[in-house]
């Protein structure tokens, strides 16, 4: 089938791509992260014919993916743990899964399923392997005492050996890609640095028909009244140290005594099944100290993005942060850190501003800036939206996605 056809009708359109209708298997370790960042991608390979298998474990949001017309195979990770046993238990899932389908094209997210699904995608018989770097996280920042160290070298030799059986290595950034390429975990011609992130669906996130009843809602709950209220700053993101929610708690301690009715909001997740995971209960201390307002784990993300004046990400590393292009593509002005993955996304005083990682001052620094300056935050965030349509538009990604598809598929 001709995919320029399928391009266009999702709104895709550049270059032609070709392609049968071939069996493809994406390899994950939540289904919270195929579905919320490779949507756009599994719905352009179903609307070609491609038959769509996603493998990871069974969550939320799983039974939403096979509405989207693709087979689900639950696959049991033990995203914390090194227990043999378990890991041994993953790997064998993923074999059978893969040997039984016959897919012939595997493409795998994330480090487990990146090492154990390239492993399994050869044993299998699988022509073509492609990883996805989305981030090094945990593993790889800097610091984190011994045990930190033995881990990131364990993990670097099992990238390197099963790297070895892949056909190509994809990463969000550049500083990524060097980095694997200096340590000869990936050979030179199997690391591709493909622009763009996840993507960002820059309709959905632009703001326009958005739910007021949710905003108005949003409001209440925060017991403030609308948009009169003092300014909003939020971060949106798995509570995790290496996110940077202490310096945004410790930005927030510093601005609050000058700025009382600013509220600093934060939202995601706790993720237990990380070893970097902030505790509850340092979460509900700070909360009760009127520092911040914890919200939880939130589906209206496009409400919170609408109702917030500045977005911060202070974190140590990542791939490309989404959440960073999503409130680009609303027009927010953003905050982060001179790290890798997030000065992808920052041109600093166009967009948004960077500090210091681990720098609490310079965050509260950026932050008051922008508390003081409504034509700044106006300025960054209409510069915001043009480089989200500019450069990390989803239809991009999938478009890019397709082509290298086609390229290794060739005449299958």
């Amino acid at each position: 089938m001709l995919l320029t056809v399928v391009a266009l009708n999702l709104g895709m359109a550049q270059g032609q791509v070709r392609m049968k209708a071939h069996r493809i298997a994406l390899i994950a370790n939540t289904d919270f992260g195929l579905y919320n960042f490779r949507l756009g991608i599994i719905r352009a390979l179903v609307a070609s014919s491609c038959q769509v298998s996603i493998i990871c474990p069974d969550g939320q949001y799983a039974e939403e993916l096979r509405k989207e017309g693709v087979e689900h195979h639950s696959l049991y990770i033990d995203r914390k743990g090194t227990n043999p046993i378990n890991e041994m238990r993953t790997l064998w899932q993923l074999y059978w899964v893969l040997k039984k389908g016959k897919f012939d094209l595997v493409h795998t997210f994330t480090i487990k399923p990146n090492i154990y699904g390239s492993l399994a995608a050869r044993a299998a018989g699988a022509p073509i392997v492609i990883n996805h770097v989305t981030g090094l996280g945990y593993v790889f920042i800097e610091a984190g005492g011994i045990n930190r160290g033995l881990l990131r070298k364990l993990v670097t030799n099992l990238y390197r050996f099963a790297f070895s059986f892949s056909t190509r290595v994809l990463f969000q950034n550049k500083d990524d890609l060097e980095l694997f390429q200096k340590y000869r975990i990936v050979d030179g011609h199997k690391g591709i640095f493909m622009g763009g992130g996840s993507g960002v669906d820059t309709v959905k996130f632009s703001g326009v028909g958005i739910n007021e009843n949710i905003v108005q809602a949003l409001y209440q709950e925060l017991g403030i009244a609308g948009s009169q209220s003092g300014i909003i700053v939020t971060l949106i993101a798995r509570l995790l140290w290496d996110k940077g929610i202490a310096e945004f708690v410790e930005a927030a301690r510093v601005l609050k005594p000058k700025y009382p009715s600013a509220l600093f909001l934060l939202i995601g997740p706790i993720d237990t099944g990380n070893p970097a995971a902030v505790p509850g209960q340092y979460v509900e201390r700070v909360e009760r100290e009127g520092l911040i307002m914890y919200l939880g784990d939130r589906t209206d993300i496009v409400e919170i993005l609408y109702i917030s004046d500045i977005i911060t990400l202070p974190s140590y590393r990542e791939g490309v942060p989404r959440i960073l292009l999503e409130a680009m593509s609303m027009g927010k002005p953003i905050i982060s850190t001179d790290a890798v993955g997030c000065r992808e996304v920052v041109e600093e005083g166009k967009n948004g501003l960077l500090a210091p990682v681990k720098d609490h001052i310079a965050l509260a620094s950026a932050i008051e800036k922008l508390i003081n300056d409504e034509e700044l935050r106006i300025r960054m965030g209409q510069y915001g939206r043009e480089k989200a349509l500019r450069e990390f538009d989803e239809k991009i990604v999938v478009v890019q996605t397709l082509k290298l598809y086609e390229e290794l598929l060739g005449g299958m």
